[in-house]
């Protein structure tokens, strides 16, 4: 899905995902997070922090609400949904 949407979430842990690519080794820092919107998704699902949200945030997020400017949601390795976009808020 493409597309800009504004979701309300629970941040419930901080993950990193390493793996090999054909330019060598990446590393994705990832959000676990419950939405809160009503009705809420059944099960949590992963937001994939920027390189400027992590050296903003940090692990700082974990048991705060974010607003996220969610742009696009897609199924993870593991089959789990992930998000990208922006994190626009965190309280």
């Amino acid at each position: 899905m493409k597309g800009n949407m504004l979701i309300k979430a629970l941040v419930i842990d901080k993950v990193s995902e390493t793996f090999d690519t054909k330019k060598g080794s990446k590393t994705l820092h990832l959000l676990v997070c419950q939405d809160q919107s009503r009705p809420p998704l059944r099960n949590s699902f992963d937001y994939e922090m920027l390189p400027e949200e992590l050296s903003k945030h940090g692990a700082g997020l974990v048991d705060k609400t974010v607003e996220l400017n969610v742009q696009n949601i897609s199924q993870g390795f593991s089959g789990r949904i992930r998000m990208s976009g922006t994190i626009m808020k965190a309280a």
